[in-house]
């Protein structure tokens, strides 16, 4: 079988089907594995593990809840069939890692999502712990490309994918690659698993299906690999493939990490769009935070902001704690002693900061946010001197893929299986809804689904001439 692509999905395919005896070859178009995964923390989210248990007073949580918990994030979008399936198999991956060496260095949760219930949200991100001066994606990565090694796993490297072979009765029977500008067709008699990411960097496809992961291209910080072009859903979609779940990105804020664990605190704010009005509770999960961001910034057509006074410098939470003039030096921050002045500063009018602040203040003094649900950091923006700060996003990559089932096997547009085609990670879509639901998710969602089609590949009765 072959596998294209040597990120976490890859990889983790690669290991599931060597296991079962397969032969497997993978082909990366990087110099190195790793992909996207190796630039992330490399946490994953799991319900019912004994990490789980031993480092949270969470006893009782379970695949089941995971499951009512995506799937209200979902907001419709999802296949719950998928959701299911990715849930009930992300404590046997924590099971399989520790198995490789993983070491976990906490179980950490991360913040609300406005509606759903707040008994949903337990900690279940499971922090990598990796060794000094590495970061845990990297460790990730690591461990499975020495377990795929070990099991005869054969590497590709600098070799990008072009196109399927593919017969209309019997599937998928192949790849094209392009090594060294020579081209070759690489026969794979048990299937092709699709693990080349999203449209991350395909500007094209931006435009056509995903209007946030455009205006990342264009306005934001990418840290996605930047082989990631959206190949394997181009080549899924020239041979009929469907597509699922397409539109929202994988987004954070680089620089305050708000919204990622909860053990990073929040930083005592509000945002405000363009037009100085609150628009979202700054203590919801780090996506659900920026599409607001997006959504404000399209829809005005001006920068948001967060909004901070000396209470983020006394309570010592953020990057700019310590040193603001610094910051305000530097050009992170802008400072005033008044709200007139730092709405002069990020052109906004001053009356609407201003009754903006107040309102603010009201309902923290009140301990209820009426407007939207923040639970919190409730702290007036009373103590000058103010701050604000421009919002200024990191992508990891976009949302929407080729449809799957339950085995990761791709589906067409007329809802039957292309035989030999399997796909995992952010190459598919179904398995998450119009935004990212927490850290954690991607990589769960790669891992598993990545197993399931390397598994499934390896079972598959290999086709002959």
């Amino acid at each position: 079988m072959v596998v294209l692509g040597a990120g976490g999905t890859g990889l983790s395919a690669a290991c599931a089907a060597a296991s079962r005896g397969a032969k497997v070859a993978v082909f990366e178009a990087d110099s190195k594995h790793g992909g996207t995964t190796a630039f992330s923390d490399g946490v994953i989210q799991a319900a019912g593990t004994d990490a789980q248990k031993r480092f949270t007073d969470c006893q009782d949580d379970s695949p089941d809840k995971h499951v009512d918990y995506y799937l209200k994030a979902a907001e419709g979008v999802a296949e719950e069939y998928l959701v299911r399936t990715l849930c009930e198999r992300a404590p046997e991956i924590i099971s399989w890692l520790e198995g490789l060496g993983m070491e976990w260095s906490t179980v950490c949760g991360g913040y609300q999502i406005p509606y759903e219930a707040a008994e949903s949200l337990v900690p279940r991100i499971h922090k990598p712990d990796a060794p000094d001066g590495m970061g845990g994606g990297a460790y990730l990565v690591d461990l499975m490309f020495t377990n795929a090694r070990d099991q005869g796993v054969e590497f590709n490297f600098d070799c990008s994918a072009k196109k399927l072979i593919y017969d209309t009765e019997r599937g998928v029977l192949g790849v094209q690659v392009e090594q060294d500008g020579a081209t070759r067709n690489i026969k794979a008699e048990r299937g092709v698993v699709l693990a080349l990411g999203g449209m991350d960097h395909n500007m094209e496809m931006a435009k056509a299906y995903n209007p946030q992961q455009l205006w990342d291209l264009t306005t934001q910080i990418s840290s996605v690999t930047p082989f990631s072009v959206g190949d394997g859903i181009r080549m899924g979609q020239e041979i009929n493939a469907a597509l699922a779940s397409v539109g929202g990105t994988i987004d954070f804020d680089y620089q305050t990490f708000a919204g990622t664990y909860d053990s990073i605190p929040i930083i005592p704010c509000i945002y405000v769009n363009g037009n100085g009005v609150r628009f979202v509770a700054e203590d919801a999960t780090c996506s659900y935070m920026l599409r607001a961001i997006f959504q404000q910034e399209m829809q005005i057509g001006k920068p948001t902001y967060m909004i901070m006074d000396q209470h983020m410098v006394e309570l010592g939470v953020g990057p700019w704690a310590e040193s603001p003039d610094t910051a305000v030096s530097e050009g992170s921050l802008v400072k005033g002693e008044t709200l007139d002045e730092i709405a002069r500063q990020i052109d906004v009018d001053p009356a609407s900061l201003k009754r903006t602040v107040e309102r603010w203040n009201e309902s923290a003094q009140a301990g209820s946010d009426e407007c939207f649900a923040r639970i919190n950091q409730l702290i007036a923006l009373d103590k000058p001197p103010y701050y604000a700060r421009k919002n200024v996003l990191n992508n990891l990559g976009s949302l929407g893929g080729l449809r799957i089932n339950e085995q990761a096997q791709v589906v067409d547009n007329n809802g039957d299986v292309i035989p030999r085609l399997f796909a995992g990670g952010m190459n598919s879509g179904g398995w998450y809804g119009p935004y990212y639901p927490g850290s954690g998710t991607s990589i769960v969602g790669g891992l598993a689904f990545g197993r399931i089609a390397g598994e499934q590949a390896a079972d598959t009765e290999a086709w002959s001439a």
